[in-house]
Parts: structure tokens; sequence; C-alpha cells
């Protein structure tokens, strides 16, 4: 069975099921499609990596559901000269292309968690931005660095509601064995707050964060960008809100942080 019939079946038995239960289905059934691709993606990383020679990486970033744009190398390349690093000695990667709909599990969307996977685990990719939803639920799985380890208790207060905050507790609820049998059987308990709004999102296919107050201890994970200049510039999440953070595991933070800087503010 070819690839696109095999996905089109899975279509099929999962069109009546709801968000959370796609969404999972498509971890469990294409885990291993998934990480076999990620151990060939890899290869190719570490290929292109030595194509490029001399000129390093200054900073790599996806943009998930930004509207494929052929102006991404004019981004990253306003990006290096707005920061004063210079484009001929320097590559800045943006990957506009990637597109995750957890409402349609298809090609693209196997292709695109491939290669967000890929360059996390080859300690590749730096910067994560993607549409409220997809944020949440990358940030949910921990890939994101807390934003309190590179700006100041001052910083983030100033910056006010473009902060996305991630409670720890609701973190420590995906990681659980609790969480793992809510997956198994649907059932959770009603008076975990953290179950409530997982159960919620799997309903409506729309996470709602609890305020910040509410919070067991609030970690600032990405910053909300709207009426971005250097997006509008290029196309990108044209008329919408999305969400950007550092991966946890990112080796070019300074850059990272250089590059939250400049969608936010310009």
């Amino acid at each position: 069975m070819s690839i696109r019939d095999e996905v089109k079946e899975q279509q099929d038995k999962m069109k009546d099921k709801d968000f959370k239960e796609k969404w999972d289905y498509f971890w469990e059934y294409y885990k291993f499609h998934v990480m076999t691709a990620v151990v060939a993606l890899l290869f190719i990383i570490s290929g292109v990596k030595s194509m490029l020679g001399e000129k390093p990486t200054y900073l790599n970033v996806i943009l998930v559901n930004s509207a494929p744009s052929t102006f991404e190398n004019t981004l990253g390349k306003d990006f290096l000269e707005a920061t004063g690093v210079n484009p001929s000695e320097n590559v800045c990667f943006i990957d506009t292309t990637a597109v995750l709909n957890p409402d349609n599990i298809d090609e693209v969307a196997i292709a695109t968690t491939q290669k967000i996977t890929a360059n996390i685990a080859a300690k590749e990719l730096d910067v994560l931005g993607a549409d409220y939803n997809n944020f949440f639920q990358y940030a949910g799985q921990d890939v994101f660095a807390d934003l309190s380890a590179y700006y100041s208790k001052k910083d983030l207060e100033a910056m006010g509601d473009s902060v996305l905050y991630m409670d720890a507790g609701y973190i420590e609820y995906i990681a659980s064995d609790e969480y793992q049998d809510y997956l198994s059987n649907g059932t959770y308990d009603e008076n975990n707050k953290y179950a409530v709004l997982c159960a919620e999102a799997a309903k409506t296919g729309s996470y709602t964060n609890l305020p910040k107050e509410e919070m067991k201890k609030p970690i600032p994970v990405g910053i909300i960008i709207n009426n971005s200049k250097a997006y509008e510039k290029t196309g990108l999440y044209s008329g919408k809100t999305s969400v950007a953070g550092i991966i946890a595991n990112s080796t070019r933070t300074e850059a990272a942080v250089k590059f939250l800087d400049y969608i936010h503010q310009n």
C-alpha cells in the first residue's frame, strides 16, 4: 500500500474523532514512520552543514502555518542586517513551508512533524513559531526554554500580555501516567484542572490557557506576535496571531533572543 493510500485509510478511520484523539492517534500510528525519517533527516542535516563549509549557521527557525512565503530568505537577510551580522558570512535559515493541521493528518503533517523532531534531536532548531494551538501543543511537551533565563523579570513585565506563560503543573500532567490513562480510556479527574483543560481541548480543538495567577508555577515559554512589521513585509501570519519560543536545547540562544525581539518589536 502506498503512503498516500495508507494516509487516506487512516483519515477515514479518524474522520469522526475529536481533535485530541486525532492528534494522539497520529503520534501512536505514525511513531515508527516519524522516528525512521528522523534518523534519515539527521544525516541530511549533517550533509547540508558540510556542504555549507565555512559559512556558519547563525540561526535556524521553523514557522508553522505561516503561509508559505517566497520571501523567507529576505526575512533572514533583513534580520541578519538588523543585528549587524554579515549575511555573506553567516546563514539564517527560516523555514516557512511547515504546515500542521491535526484535523487533517496527511503527508504534509507527517513531513512537518518529522522535520521539527529531526531538527530538535540534532540540536539544530533554535526558534519554533506557530499558531496558538500548535504552539501550545508543543509547549505542553516541554520543548521550549524558560524565557526567564534570557529576559529579566523587568523585561518580561514590560512585555505584559505579549508573554505566553505555560503552567508547570500542566506540563507535569502531560508527562504523567494519569494523562496516559486518559488517552487510553477517555476518563479523567474532573477535579484536576489540567485534566479538564485537556478534555476541553479534545472537544473543541482549541486550547484555553489558565490565567497566570491561577497557575501552579507560571513559566514564560513564548512571545505572542501581533502586527509584526517584519512578518507583514513578507506576508507571514497575515492578519493572524502567532507565538514564537526558543527551543530548550538550542545552541544559539543569543541569536534566538535577538530574533524574538526583532519580530516582536518590528
